[in-house]
């Protein structure tokens, strides 16, 4: 047998600061564990315990951004002058046309998250 063999621990503000960065846009969870020298599978673990005490604290608002239900209607193609997005957050709805700044967009989205809290 090598290695120390040690367990560490880990403190709350610690584990917090390591899947906040995994959740990091773009973040790959396999290089935040690497990095912080611990195993993919506990920062998955940590991760899914963070979520669920979210979830259980501030309902469905508190999960981070992730898969949400998709309906694709149109057909779409050239008839088609400019393509629309249309995304439902409760009972507000936002129509995106053709392109639009990112940055901006996130914004919008934040604000409509927290309105209702």
């Amino acid at each position: 047998m090598t290695g120390t063999g040690r367990r560490r621990r880990w403190s709350t503000d610690a584990k917090a600061t390591i899947v906040a960065e995994s959740f990091a846009p773009g973040a790959s969870v396999s290089a935040v564990a690497r990095r912080h020298d611990i195993s993919p599978s506990l920062l998955f673990l940590w991760r899914r315990q963070t979520t669920r005490s979210q979830v259980a604290e501030h309902g469905d608002r508190g999960m981070p951004v992730g898969f949400v239900p998709v309906a694709i209607t149109g057909r779409g193609g050239p008839s088609e002058e400019q393509a629309t997005i249309e995304i439902e957050v409760g009972a507000v709805r936002i129509r995106v046309r053709a392109t639009v700044d990112r940055q901006a967009l996130c914004e919008v989205l934040a604000a409509v998250g927290t309105a209702g809290r």
